[in-house]
């Protein structure tokens, strides 16, 4: 297939447009099924979670291999610093649908009294902390808590969500550095939007990736496609690898493709993932219909019993 103004330059997939996997033996092991049922539950999430009329809602639809990788692979000791689109981080992490969907309603009854940011989750509990109303605090937070964590000779890292926009900024450039001064266990995840709706993250400085910017600061980092949900968890997974190990701090940028700009269906994670296994005879319409219903009915028991 040649390649489209869709596909994002100089990146090898993992698993292709066609639902081909590249190298079969990189995900051995893992339940196929089991995690595409993972991709289905953060899209169906978001989508009901976008028909509540929420204020200030972004819709992480296209960003689904980001939310369950993380999900899957961060320990249940590490810290992950979310944004506002990352309700599927909390979910997959175990915070009661509930206790979510308060949240995200503002009401005074949830963990976060009802003032936490617009789309955010704050659940320490599950060793999330929400979004930071600066942009680019929480970059800091995250490798100062890393930090800390390494001086008490704990084993935790620090996983931090951000989009493209932060990383011309100062902050993100003195998250870098102070993550390599002291060699902080911290995984940089970012979010590069193939077409955004301002300017790509390459035309923040001479042209370059985010991922190659950090490598030009000497930082391990790695760059993939958002399409590519196995690809994605390939690069986060050897990043929190390197982190655990005390290898120190990484970054992986995650090029997503938000479907609201109604991109071709091999852009879509899920569909992708679909692809994959239907042509290994694991896909049927019936299993599909039972993944769908079962998160429906979950995320529509908690919105009801919240609105009681």
């Amino acid at each position: 297939m040649q390649p489209t103004a869709w596909e994002p330059e100089g990146i090898e997939a993992l698993l292709d447009s066609k639902g081909a996997l590249a190298d079969p033996s990189a995900v051995s092991g893992l339940d196929l099924r089991a995690y595409y049922k993972k991709l289905v539950a953060a899209r169906i999430l978001d989508l009901k979670l976008g028909r509540l009329e929420l204020p200030m809602w972004a819709s992480a639809a296209g960003e689904e291999a980001v939310s369950v990788a993380i999900g899957e692979l961060a320990g249940a000791q590490d810290w992950i610093f979310v944004g506002n689109r990352d309700a599927a981080v909390a979910l997959l992490r175990g915070v009661p649908p509930t206790e979510l969907v308060r949240q995200l309603l503002g009401q005074p009854s949830a963990g976060t009294r009802g003032r936490g940011l617009p789309g955010s989750i704050d659940a320490r509990a599950q060793r999330i902390v929400g979004a930071s109303e600066s942009l680019g605090m929480s970059l800091g937070l995250a490798v100062g808590h890393a930090h800390g964590q390494r001086l008490f000779g704990r084993g935790p890292a620090s996983v931090v969500l951000f989009g493209e926009g932060q990383t011309t900024t100062g902050a993100f450039h003195e998250a870098l550095a102070l993550a390599l001064a002291h060699d902080a266990p911290v995984v940089f995840v970012c979010k590069s939007q193939l077409w955004p709706e301002g300017a790509p993250a390459e035309a923040g400085l001479l042209g370059d990736s985010v991922a190659e910017r950090a490598a030009a600061c000497g930082l391990w980092s790695r760059r993939c496609d958002g399409a590519d949900a196995l690809g994605v968890r390939r690069a986060i997974g050897a990043a929190l690898h390197r982190a655990h190990d005390g290898a120190g701090p990484g970054l992986v940028e995650v090029v997503v493709t938000p479907l609201s700009q109604d991109p071709p269906a091999e852009r879509d994670p899920v569909e992708r993932m679909r692809r994959l296994l239907d042509a290994r005879g694991e896909w049927t319409q019936p299993f599909q219909d039972v993944t769908e219903a079962e998160i429906h009915g979950l995320v529509d028991k908690a919105i009801a019993e919240v609105s009681q």
